[in-house]
């Protein structure tokens, strides 16, 4: 969990956006922004807000892949939140880490060629292969400048 402080002015009869901080990763720093905002004459307005990012893990089947372009298939995001990365894992298959859709698929075919070359046969399955879909969603919640800030 982060928060990032938006500082508002007016000008004129305008409210207009003045600046955001960078995320901020403790209560304490955004307490001291927030009262180092409310110091200055010029702000009219401060606004807190909180960042959460979520990320869930669902076993898929190969046949589960999204068919070409941009994965569109898998659960979408809940209410306030944006889908900001889909990408997929292979379990215990080197190189570990995110892949992209062609890049699980590349991997995926690897992986049979090189269990039918160990076995000698023409092809093999994905047998004990576990494909993971990885979704990163982030929710942005605007809270009051003085609400009680909960510890991540």
């Amino acid at each position: 969990m982060t928060w990032s402080v938006s500082v508002y002015r007016h000008s004129g009869d305008a409210e207009v956006h003045e600046y955001t901080s960078h995320r901020l990763t403790s209560p304490a720093l955004v307490r001291e922004h927030v009262d180092l905002a409310r110091e200055r004459p010029w702000v009219s307005r401060v606004a807190l807000t909180e960042h959460v990012r979520e990320v869930t893990r669902r076993v898929i089947a190969e046949s589960d892949l999204p068919v070409g372009g941009p994965p569109a298939t898998g659960p979408p995001a809940p209410a306030g939140g944006t889908v900001v990365a889909r990408f997929y894992e292979i379990e215990d298959s080197p190189p570990v880490g995110r892949l992209s859709l062609d890049d699980a698929r590349e991997r995926l075919l690897e992986l049979r060629r090189e269990a039918a070359h160990a076995v000698g046969t023409a092809e093999a399955g994905s047998a004990g292969l576990r494909l993971w879909e990885v979704t990163v969603v982030d929710f942005a919640r605007p809270m009051s400048d003085d609400a009680p800030l909960h510890l991540s």
